[in-house]
């Protein structure tokens, strides 16, 4: 394989988050303390939401937001079967068990129907992924919720800056969960977030992300009212996520060019689908992707012009710790097979990605 000439995504750090680091250690406070605040505190006016509470990461804060509306050992939860495995890794540490629900075919995300089919007795959360930025069916969902007493926690790890019907994706249901990893639009090399508009689910993630304490303590005499973990973030990830935070406007105006760029460029491609553009007010796509008859080719052609992608991750129900027959996920087993995430950084330029195109045009072709 040539070198990279266009890479697929990746972070975006420099002087500005080096200076905020800086002045962190000059303060002498690294740990979880008053930057961490002030992220929590930015995160929560950009959303509207009353509480957020940053954690150490975004399997951390889908845990913890499961944990505090009270999840546990003994209960059941409905995830899709096309996400990232950290969505079903976070219900295990919670300590409940993973009820896999195929995916709607066209934007890729839970599909409520098969969810109300599949509760069970010991059902008692469900968690939508807003995949790729798309925000899932909420309307149904939250009704669903609301009718059969189930609890409601949304992984919106690729989704900060989206929005659905006008409202930002992860302020739906009891509470929505954000991640700062390398490849999200704004990160501090790890971390995540929790946000909710409940005082008891927001005085519960206190808790558990600090061995129980609400409010932080010395160390010393503290007491420790409840059971809690260590899940804390920490000021020096905070600067670093601040200083990003104030560039997520400008990034995900880059995003709707770079979707525009192309839609225009692969218009009409044969043997490739590029899926249904955002439809709601204010959706954005954290990564531009598209269906391919033969990724293989297309991702070979790629590699040819030295530029890199990514294949869609394989359905959970095929990976080893969630193994099961595939009768039940015919849609996201397809969606898994065709799917490719097209270079989407942040400094990628229309000329890219009309390279782009024309690699996966000469690469569709051979399907």
């Amino acid at each position: 394989m040539e070198d990279i000439k266009i890479r697929w995504f990746g972070p975006d750090v420099g002087d500005l988050e080096q200076a905020a680091v800086a002045r962190v250690i000059a303060s002498n406070y690294i740990n979880d303390g008053p930057t961490t605040r002030r992220f929590e505190s930015a995160i929560a006016e950009r959303l509207g939401v009353r509480h957020a509470v940053a954690v150490s990461s975004g399997t951390a804060a889908i845990s913890l937001g499961l944990m505090a509306v009270g999840v546990g050992p003994g209960d059941e939860v409905i995830v899709p079967d096309l996400t990232f495995i950290a969505t079903a890794n976070a219900v295990r540490l919670a300590g409940a068990e993973v009820k896999l629900v195929d995916v709607e075919p066209y934007r890729f995300t839970l599909d409520p129907e098969k969810a109300g089919a599949a509760i069970g007795p010991r059902t008692k959360a469900i968690v939508p992924v807003d995949v790729n930025g798309r925000g899932a069916d909420y309307e149904s969902l939250e009704t669903l919720c609301a009718e059969r007493g189930l609890k409601l926690v949304c992984d919106a790890a690729e989704a900060l800056g989206s929005r659905w019907h006008g409202r930002y994706l992860g302020t739906f249901g009891d509470a929505g969960c954000f991640s700062f990893s390398a490849n999200k639009t704004v990160t501090s090399g790890q971390g995540g977030m929790v946000v909710t508009n409940s005082d008891d689910v927001y005085y519960r993630l206190r808790e558990l992300k600090d061995q129980g304490r609400r409010f932080g303590g010395t160390g010393g005499d503290d007491l420790h009212p409840v059971l809690g973990f260590n899940f804390k973030y920490t000021d020096l990830q905070a600067s670093v996520a601040i200083v990003q935070l104030g560039r997520m406007d400008e990034r995900v105006a880059h995003f709707r060019r770079r979707d525009t760029w192309y839609r225009k460029f692969l218009a009409d491609c044969p043997n490739i689908v590029l899926p249904g553009a955002p439809n709601f007010e204010g959706e954005v796509l954290q990564w531009t992707d598209i269906l391919c008859d033969n990724r293989t080719a297309v991702q070979a052609a790629l590699r040819e012009q030295g530029i890199d992608s990514r294949a869609f991750w394989f359905p959970l129900h095929r990976q080893e710790p969630y193994r099961s027959g595939d009768r039940e996920f015919p849609c996201a087993i397809e969606i898994s097979a065709r799917g490719i995430w097209l270079p989407s950084a942040f400094d990628l330029t229309e000329d890219q990605a009309k390279t782009v195109a024309h690699a996966v045009r000469a690469g569709a072709s051979t399907a």
